[in-house]
């Protein structure tokens, strides 16, 4: 069998046929070359092999034992193959949501394909960090990133308890942000006086204002969330983002206003909302048709589907409304969140009541009273 180039050997069948084997010396498995030299699907694999592909297969082939035998994973294509496995069982369980799938997918799949052949027991935070650092422009995106990464390994060691765990001591960055812009009372009034009784952009409204729901709430809610308690009218929903974990119910009260817009207003048979084409929105479709149902309004472009949810909350810790009747209204799953809105609440009432207080601004006036008692 002649050599007849680097790890390259040509040899002849029992058939007569010429075919090619990749060797490395001198414990190198032989792996056959489709095609001939010369030929471009030929001549790109053989300089993969070269380059070390022959050695990724080698690792691949000892992660199928591995993994056939239950042996625990040693590189990050072998813990990415259990994971991917894992992740799925998850979701068919309604452990994990499509959207945190998602979103959690796409990171950890471009840690598997970029780092496959790195062993586990040599990863470390400061690697990680630096990892991070090259994916995410800004603080939020490395967060998301060492969420998803964080999830990965965690998924190491509870189930094949890889120590030391190499995201776990790496800190979220702190991002200092004032959230979404709410509304203001001018905000809405100058939408409805654009978006009439019966338009589909006015029921929209009446129902962010009166349930608050998030826009991937908003879009599903429909004729079969109508309930009745005592006789009366109730929207009765469980938020997607919390429908895996705590999956507690919503139930708000229907007000007359949003009674009054579901009767004059063309709805579906399935969801509330529908497109010119009377097709359900996506949310993302919401966010855009709202922003230009805004705009068409002449409303500050600085608000957005999210900023009502945080009007109404503020509204209701405005009317005195308990901080545990805000997580009832709004599907808050921890009093964390619902302190946002009672925290703006409580310093709008106080920057109120400080600036009354405040006698400054009449020097002004008092300026322009001369000694006499007139003016100047």
């Amino acid at each position: 069998m002649p050599r007849i180039r680097e790890h390259l050997i040509e040899e002849k069948t029992r058939h007569g046929k010429i075919r090619h084997l990749f060797h490395r010396r001198p414990d190198g498995r032989r792996i056959t070359v489709k095609g001939k030299p010369g030929e471009v699907e030929f001549e790109n694999r053989y300089q993969w092999l070269v380059n070390g592909g022959d050695q990724i297969l080698d690792l691949e082939k000892s992660a199928v034992e591995r993994q056939r035998s239950g042996s625990a994973p040693l590189t990050v294509h072998e813990l990415g193959s259990h994971y991917r496995t894992f992740v799925d069982k998850e979701h068919g369980r309604s452990a994990l949501s499509s959207y945190t799938i998602q979103h959690y997918g796409r990171f950890t799949d471009r840690f598997i394909r970029d780092f496959g052949p790195v062993h586990l027991d040599t990863i470390t935070p400061h690697q990680l960090e630096r990892i991070l650092d090259g994916w995410s422009g800004t603080d939020n995106a490395w967060n998301n990133a060492l969420r998803a990464i964080k999830h990965f390994f965690k998924y190491a060691r509870v189930h094949w308890g890889l120590k030391p765990n190499p995201a776990e001591e790496i800190e979220k960055r702190k991002v200092v942000t004032n959230g979404f812009e709410p509304w203001e009372h001018e905000d809405i009034n100058q939408f409805f006086k654009t978006h009439p009784l019966g338009s589909t952009a006015h029921l929209a409204m009446m129902l962010l204002l009166n349930a608050a729901p998030r826009r991937s709430d908003l879009v599903r809610l429909g004729p079969t969330n109508i309930i009745h308690i005592d006789g009366l009218p109730h929207l009765k929903f469980v938020p997607q983002k919390t429908e895996h974990t705590s999956a507690i119910p919503v139930t708000i009260p229907i007000s007359y206003e949003l009674q009054a817009a579901f009767d004059k207003t063309t709805t579906g048979d399935d969801t509330f909302l529908i497109t010119e084409y009377g097709h359900p929105f996506t949310a993302e479709g919401f966010g855009n048709k709202l922003a230009s149902w805004r705009d068409a309004a002449g409303v500050r472009s600085c608000v957005a589907t999210h900023g009502l949810r945080k009007s109404v909350g503020i509204d209701m810790a405005e009317n005195d409304a308990t901080p545990y009747e805000i997580m009832a209204a709004l599907g808050h799953s921890s009093p964390k969140v619902t302190k946002v809105y009672t925290e703006a609440a409580d310093r709008r009432k106080l920057s109120s009541k400080a600036s009354k207080k405040a006698n400054l601004t009449k020097l002004a006036l008092q300026s322009q009273v001369n000694p006499e008692g007139g003016t100047q």
